[in-house]
Order: C-alpha cells, then sequence, then structure tokens
C-alpha cells in the first residue's frame, strides 16, 4: 500500500472518529441547555481550540508527537479537522498573535467571521432561488 493511501486511511480514521465526537458531545450539551441553541457547537469549538493548543504546544516543545508524522495526521487533521475546523481557525490566529503580526490576526478573525457568515446568506439564497425553480 502506498504511503499516500496510508495517510488517507489514517487521516480517515481519525476524521470519523472526530465527527462522532462531533455529534456525540454537541447533543450531550444540548439536551442539557436546549435554551442556550449554540450550546453544542460552542462546546466542541472551544474544547477543539483547547487540545490543539495541547498538541501543538507538545510539538513545538518537542516533548510529544515530534517524530510522528501519522500520529499528527490521525489526531490533528483527521480527528481535529472532523470535531471542529475552528479549533486550526484559533492556532492560526494565535500563531499570527505570538509572532505579533495583528494585522495577520484581525484580517484572519474579521474575514473568517465575515465571509463565513456571507457565505451562509449566500447559500440560503441559493437554495431559495434553486427551489423555486
Amino acid at each position: 500500500m502506498s504511503d499516500k493511501i496510508q495517510q488517507l486511511i489514517i487521516v480517515g480514521l481519525g476524521g470519523s472518529i472526530g465527527a462522532i465526537s462531533r455529534y456525540s458531545i454537541s447533543s450531550w450539551v444540548q439536551k442539557r441547555l436546549p435554551n442556550f441553541q449554540v450550546a453544542g457547537t460552542l462546546v466542541v469549538n472551544v474544547t477543539g481550540c483547547l487540545i490543539i493548543g495541547i498538541l501543538m504546544g507538545f510539538i513545538v516543545q518537542k516533548t510529544w508527537l515530534t517524530d510522528s508524522p501519522r500520529m499528527k495526521l490521525f489526531l490533528i487533521t483527521g480527528f481535529l479537522g472532523s470535531l471542529t475546523t475552528f479549533s486550526t481557525f484559533g492556532y492560526e490566529t494565535v500563531q499570527s498573535l505570538q509572532i505579533h503580526d495583528m494585522r495577520a490576526a484581525f484580517l484572519n478573525v474579521s474575514l473568517n467571521l465575515v465571509l463565513g457568515i456571507l457565505a451562509v446568506f449566500a447559500g440560503i439564497f441559493i437554495a431559495q432561488i434553486m427551489s423555486a425553480s
């Protein structure tokens, strides 16, 4: 089996566990806080940010995962990528802040927020037009 296929399988396995975790955690939280509609997503996103911070902190300090590209693929790209891409967004923003690139951090936050919300509106609009046809 080629290295690329092995990498895809590793990412897929991590991703499937991340997706199941996202659904399970989000559902569990939402049942406990039914009046706070975004609670499940918020908890998953913040948890993902905490986990990527811990993992990347270990990698940067060269204390864990530094010699295991497959484990990085499984945990960071697969699991966390499926659990939440917000964790990657959070980490990339912190990287910009750590090198004192406030412009890049502000742009990352602003563009993700504004363009993401606009994309949702655009998607709803497109779906309405397609449904009306």
